[in-house]
């Protein structure tokens, strides 16, 4: 019967791409964000209280026993200190390309920016924190983890 002509001016076009481009931008800065907020205000504390624990055990059994192995804590502390500060340095440097990033113009450039060094750096910080996931006791860790999620929920 009818049939619709999906034409579109080049203008049309441009200004869709535009949009996209925003949209693309917006949502990786709010997941950027999100990611800033949630490790300095959650994960990092959490691990930092965690490892304070530890660091108490094995001063505390060294204090009760001085021929007693605490190599298991010692261990685990040397790994999660080590990705703690591994964490803490991709913190800073995806909060310093964030506000780079808003510094860009907005569209392509700006789109880009978010795709070739934010979001990289995003995957950055992701790699430590995933790992202490799975050092950290959970009575420590402050966000359902990946297991709690897919079996729990």
């Amino acid at each position: 019967m009818f049939e619709r002509q999906n034409v579109f001016t080049e203008a049309e076009l441009e200004s869709r791409v535009e949009v996209n481009y925003e949209n693309y931008s917006k949502t990786i800065n709010i997941e950027a964000k999100t990611m800033i907020d949630m490790a300095s205000k959650q994960y990092i504390p959490a691990v930092i209280r965690y490892t304070t624990s530890l660091a108490e055990s094995i001063n505390s059994i060294k204090a009760a026993c001085p021929s007693a192995d605490v190599s298991v804590q010692t261990e685990r502390l040397t790994n999660c200190s080590s990705l703690l500060a591994e964490a803490q340095k991709a913190l800073a440097e995806l909060e310093k390309e964030t506000d780079e990033a808003a510094k860009k113009p907005e569209g392509k450039e700006q789109a880009e920016f978010f795709r070739d060094v934010i979001f990289v750096k995003m995957g950055e910080l992701r790699k430590p924190i995933d790992a202490l996931e799975m050092l950290v006791d959970e009575e420590f860790w402050p966000v359902p983890t990946y297991a709690e999620l897919l079996f729990e929920v």
